[in-house]
C-alpha cells in the first residue's frame, strides 16, 4: 500500500507515531529513515501503514512561530513592530501570507510575543534558528527586556545536614 499510495517519498521528512526522520529507502517490507541526529531506523511497512503520517515536506511550505517573552513593563507595540521588522529583512520569509506579530500570552510579570510567518519546508529550521537569534538581538537594541528567572533557593553544601 505504501508503494501504491505513496504517503511519503524518498527525501521527505515524516513522523509516523513514535518514528520520525527523512525517508531514505522504501522497500517491499520495510522503510529506511534517518533521524535529524543521524540515527538509522528500519521501520516495518506494516507499522508505518497503520498510523497517521505527518509529512513535513510534502506541501513545500511551512508555518513557523517564534515566541519571545518580555517583561510586562515593556512597550508591547514596539516589541511587535520590532519582530515584524526582523521578518521584513529575512529573504526566506514568504510575503504571502504576510507575517504577523501578536500577544500570545500574558503572565504576572511577562508577556509572550509571537512572530508567525511562512517559509519553504527546506528553509524551515534554518529560518527559525536565525530569526530567534535576530529577534533577541533586535529586542536588545530597542531596550526591550526579557524578564530574569526567579532566583534559585540556596543549596546546602556537601556534607552538611539540614
Amino acid at each position: 500500500m505504501l508503494l501504491a499510495l505513496r504517503p511519503f517519498r524518498i527525501g521527505e521528512h515524516v513522523e509516523v507515531g513514535a518514528i520520525a526522520g527523512t525517508i531514505e529507502e522504501i522497500g517491499l517490507f520495510a522503510t529506511t529513515l534517518r533521524t535529524v541526529d543521524g540515527v538509522y531506523i528500519l521501520a516495518p511497512n506494516s507499522t508505518l501503514w497503520n498510523q497517521p503520517v505527518r509529512n513535513y515536506t510534502r506541501n513545500g511550505a511551512r508555518r513557523g512561530d517564534i515566541t519571545l517573552t518580555i517583561g510586562s513593563w515593556n512597550d508591547i507595540d514596539l516589541a511587535q513592530k520590532t519582530m515584524l521588522g526582523v521578518a521584513a529583512t529575512e529573504r526566506r520569509i514568504r510575503r504571502e501570507p504576510a507575517p504577523i506579530a501578536f500577544v500570545a500570552t500574558v503572565g504576572g510579570s511577562n508577556v509572550a510575543i509571537t512572530l508567525r510567518y511562512w517559509t519553504s519546508a527546506a528553509d524551515f529550521f534554518a529560518t527559525q534558528i536565525d530569526l530567534t537569534k535576530r529577534a533577541k538581538q533586535a529586542f536588545d537594541s530597542e531596550g526591550i527586556s526579557i524578564p530574569a528567572p526567579p532566583p534559585e533557593a540556596p543549596r546546602p553544601e556537601a556534607g552538611t545536614r539540614q
